[in-house]
Order: structure tokens, then sequence, then C-alpha cells
């Protein structure tokens, strides 16, 4: 069974202490060759958009950022993901619309933007009930990482149901076992 995901979203997970997690820029110059748009829906501060993710050299990679004040809700209310649906696609359109030809391709508000459905995006997050399962409410795949190697916590996100990985390598890895088809549909 062939999933198909345009479009993924990340949590702050992509930087530490110490700056950038080594295979952040790697996971986003790949995702940006397939197509796939890259972005980031956080509960902190828009500061972090405009100043620490351009000062880690994150900015370029990601094609949206949607900050819970911007919009007025937060992870995990399934009204923020859809907000950073909305905000990817503009740029989807870039890669999508040369191959639309039929009008359930485009927005419901009548713009000539590709219609991005929930079930083609996959949030990448750190947090069981902010990410995963708002993620999931909102009709997103969704998994974890574990950053820090919390083995207890991380076992019990399973239990609970949540793919959870050490790294974006993994997530890659894992979205090739499971037959996910990345990028635009051709």
């Amino acid at each position: 069974h062939v999933r198909h995901s345009t479009c993924m979203h990340m949590d702050i997970h992509l930087t530490h202490t110490d700056g950038a997690f080594p295979d952040a820029i790697p996971f986003l110059k790949w995702c940006n060759r397939r197509g796939i748009a890259t972005g980031v829906i956080s509960n902190a501060d828009e500061r972090y958009g405009d100043s620490i993710l351009p000062m880690l050299g994150l900015g370029d990679d990601m094609r949206f950022l949607t900050f819970s004040k911007n919009v007025g809700y937060e992870k995990p209310a399934k009204e923020i993901f859809r907000a950073a649906m909305k905000q990817a696609e503009p740029w989807l359109c870039l890669v999508k619309c040369k191959n639309a030809n039929d009008d359930n391709d485009t927005a419901s508000d009548g713009s000539s933007f590709p219609l991005l459905r929930p079930e083609e995006v996959l949030h990448i997050g750190n947090d069981f009930k902010k990410d995963y399962l708002g993620a999931k409410d909102a009709g997103f795949h969704a998994v974890l990482l574990d950053r820090y190697d919390e083995k207890e916590l991380a076992s019990s996100w399973r239990e609970m149901g949540a793919p959870v990985f050490k790294d974006l390598i993994d997530v890659v890895e894992y979205l090739g076992r499971e037959q996910y088809e990345l990028g635009p549909p051709r």
C-alpha cells in the first residue's frame, strides 16, 4: 500500500543547544530535491523563524513557518496544523500546478493553488500529545523523534502507537520501508 506525502511539518527538534542537529540540513535538502514542502509548526515565538533558523543555516530550506501566535491556536489544536497546510500550498503550486489539469486539484477558495490533503502530510515532532496526537487529529501521518535517548518516554510513545525514531535518517529509512511515495504526484 503506497502512501503519498507532499509536505512535511517539523517541530523545533531540528536544533539543540549547540546548533542544528547534523542530520537537519541534509534532510531538508533531500526533501527539497524531491519537491517536498518542509516547514515548521511551533508554539514558540515567531522570532525562532526570523532569527534562529537562519542563523543555523536552516531558513533557506523551509517553505513555510507556522507559529501559534500568528494563527491563534497552539498545538495540539488541529487548526494550527491546517493553517500550516494552507501555507504550504503556494509553494507546492510551483511544483504541482504544472501537472494539474482537473478542477479537483485547486483550493476550495477558487485560487490556483493545489489543494493539499491532510493524508499527504507527514508531521515529525517530539511531543506525543502536541505533535503526534495533534497531527493525527488533523488527519496527518505523524512520527516522533527521540533525540535525547529517553528510552522510557520513547517506549511509552511506541506503546501508544507512535512510530519513534532517533534521527531524521531513521525517518527516511522508515518511509522507504513503509513504501511512502515522497514528492508531488507524477
